[in-house]
């Protein structure tokens, strides 16, 4: 036989519940503590009653006349004549002779119990156990003691009418304060169940919803900009892999299919060696486009994953800068280009020779690339600080400001620039390097009047040229 599965409470019952037994603890705590206070009040008012009684019946006694005596019992007799309602008891203790007014259980039972003398105690007395509030009090001038005891009937009657109105009283504020813990947690997480309904909106294809924001600047506000800031983030990831598929997608069709037509024209008739060599060098500049795209692609997914090593050792800057200028000498000045390098003092980084080497290659051929004849390249390093700035500056077509922002994102290419025949990920490959370096990169430009490029990258110093030291960066 299988058993019903409980289901588990929600927020709001537990909230309610929580705040219902805290409320009840408090209710109850109060109410012990009211309870106490008004018996020590009536306790205390029973006492100074049977301390002003004997006062006045011992001061009958003071002056020790002839029949004081008789004529104290006498107003015992009426005093608890006349307080019999309240129960009153009076023991007359003088050597040799002992009164008791009335001649009951309680009274006969106080003659015999052991009292301590002016203070007010609470006893038991009676075949019932009723409980009395006695006090002694012995004369100064004469040989006898006094010990009063009124009945707490009276007192216990009052005692449970208070209990009986205060807890049906709480009772009926408990339920209203139920009631009312349900109203407000219904409430207060109303935006929370707006925030799950626009949760379960979401899906790949449509992350531009929001949870809601009240504005009370409160937790759940907090947490709803929390979540909304990680769904935009999401949502740029999520654009940003749907724009890498498709322009990768673009870039590889490109080349294949310009392969797939060079082949089907080598197909289609005999021809002569000298065509097939133009042919087969037409498909190795494809191939070699495409290894060059898919090596670049592989290093940035594994720069993602955070499993490209970065050597950690002394690197002299400005002499590698020497090294990629001389070798695009040639190259500039084919296509009428001064390219001029402006460096000083030998400026040493911490980092990866190779990937530094990546960095400052993609920069250049970058500028020669989109600098017309009879422009200037140039290639300047400087230290300053704690920092070692590079920068490349060309007089080419420059950057449409527009553009800007987004010359370093995978695969973006200006549309003017797609002729030059690049991928769209050398830049993308020089912003991971440098950030991987603990460096910054920036791009300025004004379109017509070429562009500058900007690289910071930290200093060299004795604690950070570790020799051997590798670490696996990404992204």
């Amino acid at each position: 036989m299988c058993s019903a599965k409980l289901r588990p409470l929600g927020l709001r019952t537990k909230l309610t519940l929580w705040s219902s037994l805290v409320l009840t603890a408090s209710l109850a705590a109060g109410f012990g503590w009211v309870h106490f206070g008004l018996r020590r009040v009536l306790d205390s008012r029973n006492g100074a009653f049977l301390e002003r009684k004997a006062a006045e019946l011992l001061a009958g006694v003071a002056d020790q006349r002839p029949g004081s005596m008789a004529e104290l019992e006498a107003e015992i007799r009426r005093e608890v004549l006349a307080y019999e309602p309240e129960g009153l008891i009076v023991v007359l203790r003088q050597p040799g002779r002992l009164s008791v007014e009335p001649d009951t259980d309680a009274a006969r039972q106080l003659a015999i119990h052991p009292l301590t003398l002016g203070s007010p105690v609470t006893v038991a007395l009676g075949e019932a156990g009723q409980r009395y509030r006695v006090l002694a009090v012995p004369s100064r001038n004469v040989s006898l003691t006094l010990e009063l005891g009124i009945s707490l009937a009276e007192t216990e009657a009052t005692l449970a009418a208070f209990d009986r109105l205060v807890a049906g009283g709480a009772l009926a504020f408990l339920l209203l304060a139920v009631a009312g813990g349900l109203f407000l947690s219904r409430k207060a997480l109303r935006p929370m169940t707006a925030s799950i309904r626009a949760a379960r909106r979401l899906d790949p294809e449509n992350l531009a919803e929001r949870l809601p924001l009240t504005g009370a600047g409160d937790e759940l506000d907090d947490l709803a900009g929390t979540i909304n800031g990680l769904l935009e983030r999401l949502a740029a990831y999520h654009t940003q892999v749907i724009r890498f598929t498709a322009d990768a997608s673009h870039e590889l069709r490109s080349p294949l299919a310009a392969m797939r037509a060079a082949i089907e024209i080598a197909l289609q008739k005999p021809r002569g060696p000298e065509d097939y060599r133009n042919i087969l060098a037409t498909l190795g500049e494809q191939c070699e486009g495409l290894t060059s795209l898919v090596n670049g692609l592989l290093l940035l997914a594994r720069a993602d994953a955070g499993e490209v090593t970065i050597q950690q050792e002394a690197v002299d800057l400005t002499a590698l800068a020497c090294d990629v200028a001389e070798m695009f000498d040639p190259l500039a000045e084919e296509r009428g280009i001064r390219l001029v390098t402006e460096t000083s003092a030998p400026v040493t980084v911490v980092g990866d020779t190779s990937r530094l080497r990546q960095l400052v290659t993609n920069l250049v051929d970058n500028a020669v690339r989109f600098t017309e004849s009879g422009g200037k390249v140039t290639l300047r390093i400087d230290g300053w600080a704690d920092r070692a700035i590079l920068r490349v500056t060309d007089t080419g077509i420059g950057i449409p400001a527009e553009h800007l922002p987004h010359v370093f994102e995978r695969f973006y290419q200006v549309d003017t620039a797609r002729s030059s025949g690049g991928c769209g990920l050398g830049l993308s490959l020089c912003r991971w390097i440098v950030k991987a370096h603990g460096g910054e990169i920036q791009a300025q430009s004004k379109e017509g009047k070429g562009a500058e490029i900007t690289v910071t990258l930290p200093l060299a110093t004795a604690d950070r040229v570790q020799p051997g030291v590798a670490s696996a960066l990404g992204s």
